[in-house]
């Protein structure tokens, strides 16, 4: 079996966007993807949801499928999709990073590298820079569990 790394972006519906939607995504779904031992990263940021999963590549392309067919989001796009030797998301089943969460400082530094619209940071188009936002988030929140910092 071959490891691959997928990366994929969407727009969310407004009804996964409640904070307890979002905290039931990430106990589910970190919970299923430890059993496929697959890690990954789930970054939001306004409507736009950015994932990077790790593992095993059946795993992971029946989970993108499962992804693919999932209601609460649309306009699935696959950014990458590569072979590696070495997981960078290995900390987390699944780690939901929102961006409006994080404390003014470091977002208002995302929304300078990255830009942003409205107060949200924007999703890249460049893959180098998709893979440097999502570094950045990892960075960010690896010692800090999710909490939403604003109301549903």
């Amino acid at each position: 079996m071959s490891i691959c790394r997928l990366i994929y972006q969407s727009i969310a519906f407004e009804d996964i966007l409640a904070n307890q939607a979002l905290a039931e995504l990430q106990e589910s779904s970190s919970a299923r993807n430890r059993e496929l031992g697959v890690t990954g990263l789930l970054l939001l940021s306004g409507d736009r949801f950015l994932q990077v999963l790790e593992g095993e590549s059946d795993p992971v392309n029946e989970l993108f499928a499962k992804i693919q067919a999932d209601p609460r989001h649309h306009t699935i796009r696959l950014i990458d999709y590569v072979n590696f030797a070495e997981r960078y998301f290995d900390n987390w089943g699944m780690r939901l990073v929102d961006l409006y969460d994080l404390p003014l400082q470091p977002r208002q530094y995302l929304m300078q590298k990255y830009s942003s619209s409205d107060d949200t940071v924007q999703i890249p188009e460049q893959l180098h820079r998709v893979y440097s936002l999502l570094l950045d988030a990892k960075t960010l929140c690896i010692n800090k569990p999710w909490s939403p910092a604003t109301p549903s």
